[in-house]
């Protein structure tokens, strides 16, 4: 049944004597970016409204001028309709989504006196409405990728603590997956392909991630950990990937959308990329998630040598690292004062060592010494920075962070990586976790409304040959870049309209973790894309007036050529050397890491030896 919804022949209703009485109607959707245009407008005789296409496809409403009258709303409006149902591959919701259809008439009749009985008919080719098609079991949207997922316990049955909404640790669950691309063209046009199947399904590893998004919803994000190297829907090809709930993002699934294409557009170093897909673990349907390459070391993502744990060989100690910015103490991490010349909130500088995991002496030691040089140098306003930190990726960086208003950047979840060797530098990069973009202001730096510090930023502004690398890549990004990340975001949306209204099904008024929250509301797309738009304009307006008009064309800076400092002596010197001259008989002063003079050398142990008035730091074999 269509709950008269939709029928085949219009019902008859007395016409109202006054034609101002009805008003002038439009269709409206991405067929014509939800204006209003004599081409779309609705033909009207008497009670009866109608109208021929000869193409439809996509997302559309029917409305007067000023959008008064909508239909799909919860609050009485003059095309209500509550039923899920498909007719003639237009799928029903609180907005109708046509499918490539062509031949299409609309008509509809209207009662000025009753509009709430106003009822809708849409033929395609000539051919009546069909019944509807019973809703998936699942809940499934059917419009994107299928991310299946179990997990057993030691027993070989499906253990539900996964989907636990009050899963609170983070230890990997062995489990299988296949990943179903569901006839999604857009997705099958840039190369995805469906992974194993529900008959051969392929082993992974997965386990619960991030901190508050983790605790505080039911719908948790989690990290992948594949058994064999995938390329999963065009994402770079590795076994690490994490899907992503963003179930506190307001802005439309939007933020990490918006961070990671301008991230990509100003050209980071290396951006991650995330695409849509619906998951299901152990047979429940956990919504809308976003499958995300993770943050790795690896030739397709932070392209740097790869060190590994717990080394102690001075040649290779100089890189590379990948460490994180961080706002909670942890136990492998360095912790110091941060210094900066900008009045406010001074926080402890915490850096978390993220590639590797575990530092030797010597590795705590170089990565300690790298950020005092660079802590001491912005404490100072001093130009030394850029002889350790690379200017163009800071600016670049800064400048997708401010235009994002991502209040907590410089906070947590921002990343630098250091590769080995003479003439390296730390690189602001890659970008990561822009969940709370958007909540700064529109008309100020995006690190004056908040209430925690964010590292190190409010400080660098202060450094003109920073704040002039800024000002450069900007009207250089701005005249050659930026445009275009509208249409990106429009066509974005648009591929996640049903599964939003899908995962709000799923999650609307379940329960949450203790003193937790809701998962929010991302149904009107439309509505979330305009403010997304509207932040953007509103941003990049008043950053025209701050970092420079950009009118006209800029040509891409040139790279900062300041000289990279020196590695200190222990770093650059070849063991090799040392082991000779202990080998020959020179005569060496040995002291411990603590400053105590000793007679030999104990393998296993470091040591400071003195050679010819230089130092070293040496590992006895």
């Amino acid at each position: 049944m269509l709950g008269g919804a939709f029928v085949s022949s219009p019902s008859m209703v007395r016409a109202a004597e006054n034609d101002a009485d009805f008003p002038s109607l439009y269709i409206r959707g991405g067929m014509n970016d939800w204006g209003v245009q004599d081409g779309y407008k609705f033909s009207r005789e008497n009670n009866l409204y109608s109208i021929h296409l000869e193409n439809l496809d996509g997302e559309f409403k029917i409305s007067d001028a000023d959008w008064h009258i909508e239909y799909g709303s919860t609050t009485g409006s003059k095309f209500d309709i509550t039923q899920s149902c498909y007719v003639r591959g237009v799928k029903e919701g609180p907005n109708y989504v046509a499918h490539n259809l062509h031949n299409v008439d609309i008509s509809l009749t209207y009662s000025a006196q009753n509009p709430n009985t106003t009822t809708i008919s849409i033929y395609v080719d000539g051919v009546a409405p069909e019944e509807p098609i019973e809703p998936d079991p699942l809940g499934l949207s059917g419009t994107l990728p299928v991310l299946y997922i179990n997990v057993y316990d030691e027993a070989g049955n499906l253990n539900n603590e996964i989907i636990s909404k009050d899963l609170a640790h983070k230890n990997y669950f062995t489990g299988d997956y296949w990943l179903d691309t569901n006839g999604c063209e857009w997705l099958e046009a840039l190369g995805a392909q469906s992974v194993g199947s529900k008959e051969e399904p392929l082993p992974l590893e997965i386990k619960a991630r991030g901190n508050w998004t983790r605790k505080g919803f039911s719908k948790k994000p989690f990290k992948l950990k594949l058994g064999k190297k995938q390329s999963l829907l065009g994402l770079t090809k590795s076994k690490h990937f994490a899907i992503l709930a963003h179930a506190d993002d307001i802005y439309g699934y939007m933020r990490n959308f918006t961070g990671f294409n301008l991230g990509k557009r100003i050209g980071l170093p290396w951006t991650p990329w995330q695409q849509p897909v619906e998951v299901v673990i152990n047979g429940d349907y956990r919504g809308l998630y976003f499958l995300t390459e993770s943050i790795r070391v690896d030739a397709d993502r932070v392209n740097i040598q790869e060190l590994d744990d717990n080394v102690n060989d001075p040649s290779i100690i100089s890189g590379g690292y990948l460490v994180e910015l961080d706002n909670y103490d942890e136990e492998n991490q360095i912790r110091m004062e941060e210094k900066g010349q900008a009045p406010g909130w001074k926080d402890v500088l915490r850096i978390t060592f993220d590639t590797p995991e575990v530092y030797s002496d010597i590795q705590r030691q170089f990565v300690t010494e790298q950020f005092t040089a660079m802590n001491d140098a912005i404490g100072a306003n001093s130009d030394d920075l850029w002889k350790y930190m690379d200017l163009d990726d800071a600016a670049r960086y800064y400048i997708v962070e401010e235009i994002l208003s991502h209040t907590e950047a410089y906070h947590g979840s921002t990343y630098l990586f250091r590769d080995r060797g003479e003439n390296q530098k730390w690189h602001f990069s890659p970008l990561w976790d822009c969940g709370n973009a958007f909540n700064g202001p529109t008309d100020n730096y995006f690190t004056e409304t908040v209430t925690w510090g964010n590292t190190w930023i409010a400080s660098m502004r202060m450094n003109n040959k920073f704040m002039d690398k800024v000002r450069e890549t900007w009207k250089w990004f701005m005249s050659n870049k930026y445009d275009g990340i509208e249409d990106d975001l429009t066509e974005y949306a648009n591929h996640l309209k049903a599964a939003a209204k899908a995962d709000y099904n799923r999650w609307h008024d379940q329960p949450t973790p203790a003193d937790g929250q809701q998962v929010v509301d991302n149904r009107d797309l439309d509505q979330r894309l305009s403010e997304v738009k509207s932040k953007l304009q509103a941003k990049t307006n008043w950053l025209r007036q701050t970092f420079g008009q950009f009118d006209g064309y800029y040509a891409e800076p040139e790279r900062d050529t300041t000289e990279a400092a020196p590695l200190p002596e222990y770093v650059t010197t070849d063991i090799s050397e040392i082991r000779a001259a202990i080998a020959e008989g020179e005569e060496l002063e040995v002291y411990t890491l603590q400053g105590m003079k000793v007679g030999k050398l104990e393998p296993g142990n470091l040591y400071i030896v003195r050679s010819q008035g230089k130092s070293q730091k040496v590992l006895a074999k």
